[in-house]
């Protein structure tokens, strides 16, 4: 297992090496450049020309790139362009809005899909699985940003005081007002995963149905809420995990536009702002942080499945 997450950290660092270097130079080939923003329109090229050679901009791509390389390998993000302050200090006050939004979205969606899932699985060819099987093409196929618009029209018009439409309460401030500022971006957020995960459970224990140990079961007499719980269900958890594990990413950049929808200051809010202003610094590090968690949420899934599955376990034991 050890050699394992090696590799997979290995693998990591080569992924994130990829992300700097497309997005450092995506950023500098964009037009414009925030010596521009920084001075306003009425300035002289002398004034952006100071501008650029206090930013380091008037120095050769390759040498831009080589400098910011070496500063975040020696685990210095660099410091904003427009807010002074350093990208890491921004970063710890944004993250943790982000995977709260995330975490809560998770807590509410999955728990739900894996109910659904099984049940339709246990009733197959009812209209309870036609049910969910239409929920849960339906979560997929919703755009999040029609819904979250739909979301914020009722709310803020037609139903106000119900729910915040938009807009961010600390937890400190409001803890009541926090966790209802969170119900609607968590809930498109999150709709998604609902279908994938539920379709995911379903067609996995109706397979599993067909297997010999099931049959097994059946043949001994066990009853029949005792195979579905203890055999079916157990063992098409493990699809179910990997495909949760992806669905974190897929969510975690679904922030970016569910957070800028409903005017959350997460990390999605920032790197839109950062790549307005082409504050260079702190685009580069809120991508690279959201590409770590992505990295993260499937190395965590790599070993929930190898726990779960012991013929994974025995393979990586005897590598």
């Amino acid at each position: 297992m050890a050699a394992h997450i090696l590799r997979r950290a290995a693998a990591m660092a080569v992924v994130l090496l990829i992300v700097l270097t497309l997005v450092f130079f995506l950023m500098r080939m964009a037009p414009g450049s925030p010596a521009y923003l920084i001075v306003g329109a009425d300035a002289t090229a002398a004034e952006i020309a100071h501008v650029e050679r206090e930013l380091g901009l008037d120095k050769p791509m390759m040498v831009q790139y080589a400098a910011e390389l070496g500063r975040i390998l020696g685990g210095d993000l660099g410091t904003s362009i427009f807010t002074g302050d350093t990208v890491s200090h921004e970063l710890l006050l944004r993250l943790p809005i982000t995977l709260e939004l995330t975490l809560v979205s998770l807590l509410f969606w999955i728990p739900l899909a894996l109910i659904a899932g099984r049940l339709a699985a246990a009733r197959r060819d009812t209209p309870v699985d036609a049910a969910v099987r239409i929920l849960g093409n339906l979560s997929i196929a919703v755009p999040g940003f029609w819904l979250g618009a739909l979301l914020i029209l009722l709310f803020g018009l037609y139903l106000p005081g119900i729910l915040p439409s938009s807009g961010w309460v600390g937890l400190a401030e409001d803890p009541m007002g926090h966790l209802r500022s969170l119900v609607l971006p968590a809930f498109v957020l999150g709709l998604g995963t609902f279908g994938v995960t539920a379709n995911t459970l379903r067609v996995s224990m109706i397979e599993s149905v067909r297997t010999d140990y099931v049959r097994f079961g059946h043949a001994m007499g066990l009853p029949e809420r005792r195979i579905n719980r203890s055999l079916a269900f157990r063992n098409s958890l493990l699809p179910t995990t990997a495909v949760v594990g992806q669905l974190v990413g897929v969510m975690l950049s679904g922030s970016v536009l569910i957070e800028n929808l409903f005017n959350l200051p997460g990390m999605g809010r920032l790197l839109v702002d950062s790549i307005r202003r082409q504050d260079y610094p702190l685009a580069i590090g809120s991508t690279l942080s959201l590409a770590v968690f992505f990295l993260l949420a499937n190395l965590i899934v790599d070993i929930l499945y190898a726990a779960l599955n012991p013929r994974v376990r025995q393979k990586f034991a005897g590598t």
